[in-house]
């Protein structure tokens, strides 16, 4: 499974540890001699929030060259471009900051904080496990445009940049030119753009008016490898080691910054 419905498993899991944190906090934290206390599960929400925004900004100003040539990039917060130890050490300030006033708060949102961020280490380290075991590089045989048989066995060796689309997808057609780009620059991985459901006629049209200069630009009529894969959105791009076994999957529209952070984390 990659994501329930359109939401991504990562995403689903980080909501779930939210929401445990939240009520840990809330069952734990008591009012004081009658005085009225701030929300202990709002002081977590927002000790979430200040850590991703200091961790998108981070992320932000260190790849700031990636981002300069399409500045709205910077809004695309589902690229996965944040810092993680930035994420944890602001949010953990803001909230020790926060809670200056409220001793009786401390040890309630601190401690649901701690328990949110070990739930969802642990499961982060599970749900990849148990991805990279039911998610293997798919033995589908696909065709190549010049009407030739491909099996996707034959790209193991190698990393594997794995990107499902249509040419009707819109977020799909605005990534082309990003994968084009990581393609040329990264002799070292295999890109594969395996279309899914339309027809020869169709991929070598768009191909044409796009003027775009790809490799393996693949044909999956019966889009197998979405059934296979238990993908259900486009574009989905999925990063596979040289053994096949899959290390990341990323639904949805890809900035520069974010390829290239994901194509860091699998070499």
């Amino acid at each position: 499974m990659s994501s329930v419905g359109p939401v991504p498993m990562p995403v689903v899991l980080i909501l779930a540890c939210v929401l445990l944190a939240m009520a840990v906090a809330r069952l734990w934290s008591r009012r004081k001699d009658g005085m009225p206390l701030p929300s202990a599960p709002s002081m977590v929400l927002d000790m979430l929030l200040v850590g991703l925004l200091c961790g998108r900004i981070s992320f932000v100003a260190l790849n700031f060259t990636l981002y300069r040539e399409a500045p709205w990039g910077i809004l695309q917060i589902a690229d996965g471009g944040y810092h993680l130890v930035i994420v944890l050490v602001a949010g953990l300030a803001w909230g020790l900051w926060r809670l200056r006033p409220w001793r009786a708060l401390r040890m309630p949102v601190l401690g649901a904080s701690l328990a949110g961020v070990l739930l969802w280490a642990g499961g982060s380290q599970l749900l990849s496990a148990w991805q990279a075991r039911q998610m293997p590089l798919p033995a589908v045989q696909v065709a190549d445009l010049e009407g030739g048989r491909v099996d996707l066995q034959q790209f193991r060796g190698k990393p594997l940049v794995l990107n499902l689309w249509a040419s009707w997808c819109g977020p799909c057609r605005r990534e082309m030119p990003v994968l084009a780009a990581a393609q040329e620059a990264h002799a070292e991985v295999q890109f594969v753009f395996l279309n899914q459901g339309e027809t020869l006629d169709e991929v070598q049209g768009f191909v044409a008016r796009e003027r775009l200069m790809l490799d393996n630009v693949l044909l999956d009529g019966d889009a197998a490898a979405s059934t296979a894969l238990g993908v259900q959105a486009y574009p989905s791009t999925l990063f596979f080691d040289a053994e096949g076994r899959l290390r990341e999957l990323h639904l949805g529209e890809l900035t520069a910054a974010g390829l290239e952070h994901k194509l860091r984390r699998l070499r």
